[in-house]
């Protein structure tokens, strides 16, 4: 182990290696380099892209326009007795041409 005069001396010759510290300082041309380079920022097809779906006219348009498309397949959809016409002319298509299935299920359950 070393003796307490030994570290009290180390000690002092870290401190006094601070005495002489200064502060570090930056190249004048650093700012407007760093300055440039955030302008020149690359346009590439997704940066325009988001931008221009991001606004909020583009938006709301492409709500109204969803909202409306949804509306004329609601009001266009049709009525229970044209559904049923449809049943009654897949059923007379199936006869005619013997598309008629019969399905058999065995309602046995083997027990071992």
């Amino acid at each position: 182990m070393k003796d307490k005069q030994q570290i009290q001396q180390e000690v002092e010759k870290t401190l006094n290696s601070l005495d002489n510290i200064q502060r570090a300082e930056a190249s004048p041309y650093l700012f407007t380099r760093v300055k440039a380079a955030l302008q020149k920022e690359e346009k590439s097809f997704w940066t325009i892209a988001t931008g221009f779906l991001s606004k909020p006219v583009v938006a709301i348009a492409t709500i109204l326009i969803t909202i409306m498309i949804n509306a004329a397949v609601f009001f266009n959809a049709p009525s229970s007795e044209a559904v049923q016409n449809n049943q009654n002319g897949e059923q007379i298509f199936a006869s005619d041409y013997d598309l008629t299935a019969t399905t058999f299920y065995d309602a046995t359950v083997d027990q071992q």
